[in-house]
């Protein structure tokens, strides 16, 4: 075997080169047969048969290779049934693990390790591998350094190694399950996630299936209800118009009757007796002043019940299929004379006065009828937040302001942007801006959050549903793709503001490019 120079590690004294010298074997060790220096190795090969070592000595010039007894038997072999050369141990040493000794070995005696140390297997006699830890050392070196002798010692370690491999089987078991159980957990862990979010998909879900279950109910209510008041006032106004239209000449036709009444009072001046008793039971001149006034007043009557079946007409104008282009105007009137019952003078409180500043507005391509809806619902709001305040002062005058006008499409109220706009197609745009104030109390802020919310509302039980603002602002966004906004200042009072294009698209189209 040829050894390379090796590099500076531990220096041992250099000797002479010579044969390994053989220990006793084990049936001599006997130490009154033996001389101090046999006695001394006796000692040592009883401390390595009692340790579980076998020694080997190889000299490294020659490969001439001494193996003790315990060395071979740990194998299964005898004494005679291994050749003391360095080639015995090669041919006892598994193919796949003889590269690794040499490269150790060559390591080792380079200096790069400090101790030859490798796990092998070896072959037994029984045909069987044997894990074999092999530690050893340069026991002796020339006078150049460099090495012509190792020592060293063999270990059964198959025992520990089948321990250390049925450990790792085990482990390797345990961690896979650990990875398996973790795995499961992980996947019941994404289940219940995925329960939980279809739950709560499933609760959003519901909960938008109700809330469009009140709208069409309350959709429907309205348009069954449009329809009664569309229905009812056709009703009416059949004999209304009939009365206003009779009344002129019936009080022309008095007007003649009391004429000729006049003549003869002035032509026959004494009327006989029974005229004349009829005359003072009747009492004529009360009775031909009072009968013009009650005339006149008959015509004012009708006129007024003759313009409500006008608003009432106009108010429940409910076409969702198409737009129309109206006078927002007429709509606010059609309301107003609808609420006059509720704003006129009461015996408990003063007066609601409605001021208006109407600007000079286009006609306007909307849905009426639920635009008037949502007029409906502010001013019926504005009422409320006012008669509750004059409950708690007698001295406050209410007052409503109705604001509209005109403004270029870059002022805007709210800061919202609005996707489907294209200018170049729809020519220079401008916006219809409507303000309803009233100075009531106000709202708080933490409840103004919460105002056009379905179904929340601070009136009483029966008094309101709370979807007024709700659907008013569902109609102004959705349908006219618009902007409603409230302002309000505690003590101040509360404004609506409502926002909206003085041209808009159809619905269909208007969905088509909403953000929402």
């Amino acid at each position: 075997m040829h050894i390379q120079e090796p590099a500076t590690h531990e220096s041992e004294a250099p000797l002479s080169v010579q044969d390994s010298q053989s220990f006793p074997e084990a049936k001599d060790l006997s130490l009154e047969n033996l001389d101090p220096c046999q006695c001394s190795q006796a000692a040592l090969q009883m401390a390595l048969i009692a340790s579980g070592l076998g020694l080997w000595d190889w000299n490294l010039v020659t490969d001439k290779t001494y193996y003790d007894p315990q060395w071979k038997s740990i194998l299964g072999y005898k004494v005679d049934e291994i050749d003391n050369d360095y080639k015995s141990f090669e041919q006892l040493v598994h193919p796949q693990d003889l590269p690794r000794i040499r490269q150790v070995l060559h390591d080792y005696l380079q200096g790069c390790i400090p101790v030859f140390e490798v796990e092998l297997r070896m072959l037994t006699k029984s045909g069987e591998w044997k894990w074999i830890l092999t530690c050893g050392k340069v026991f002796q070196r020339d006078k150049f350094g460099k090495p012509v002798r190792m020592v060293g010692t063999h270990k059964d370690i198959n025992q520990d190694k089948a321990m250390s491999t049925t450990g790792c089987a085990y482990a390797t078991q345990q961690y896979q399950l650990f990875e398996q159980l973790q795995t499961e957990i992980a996947q019941r862990q994404s289940t219940e996630d995925q329960v939980r979010e279809k739950s709560e998909q499933l609760e959003t879900t519901l909960e938008e299936l109700k809330y469009t279950q009140k709208q069409l109910l309350q959709n429907q209510k309205m348009a069954n209800l449009g329809q009664l008041v569309a229905d009812m006032a056709n009703e009416i106004n059949n004999p209304v118009s009939f009365i206003c239209g009779n009344l002129h000449p019936a009080s022309q036709y008095a007007e003649d009757l009391i004429r000729i009444i006049e003549l003869y009072q002035h032509h026959y001046p004494t009327p006989t007796p029974v005229i004349a008793l009829q005359l003072q039971r009747l009492d004529l001149g009360f009775v031909k002043t009072e009968f013009l006034k009650l005339l006149w007043s008959m015509r004012a009557g009708s006129e007024r019940v003759k313009d409500i079946v006008f608003a009432l007409r106009n108010f429940s104008t409910y076409d969702e299929s198409q737009m129309k282009k109206v006078d927002l105007h007429e709509g606010f009137d059609s309301v107003l004379r609808i609420l006059q019952h509720r704003l006129k003078e009461k015996p408990d409180r003063a007066e609601i006065k409605v001021i208006k500043t109407f600007g000079e507005l286009p006609l306007i391509e909307c849905y009426p009828g639920e635009l008037n809806q949502v007029f409906m619902n502010i001013l019926t709001n504005a009422i409320d937040a006012l008669e509750d305040r004059m409950k708690h002062d007698y001295s406050f005058t209410p007052k409503i302001l109705i604001h509209t006008e005109v403004v270029s499409s870059h002022l805007s109220l709210v800061n919202n942007h609005e996707p489907w706009v294209n200018d170049k197609l729809l020519g220079k745009k401008h916006k219809v801006i409507i303000r309803i104030f009233d100075n009531g109390k106000g709202i708080l802020p933490h409840i103004q959050r919460h105002i056009f919310e379905p179904f929340f509302t601070t009136k009483p039980i029966g008094k309101s549903q709370g979807l007024g603002l709700s659907i008013s602002r569902q109609i102004i966004v959705e349908k006219h793709q618009g902007k409603l906004k409230c302002n309000s200042q505690l003590g101040q009072g509360t404004e609506l503001v409502i926002e909206m294009n003085t041209t808009a698209r159809h619905y269909a189209a208007i969905r088509k490019h909403a953000s929402f």
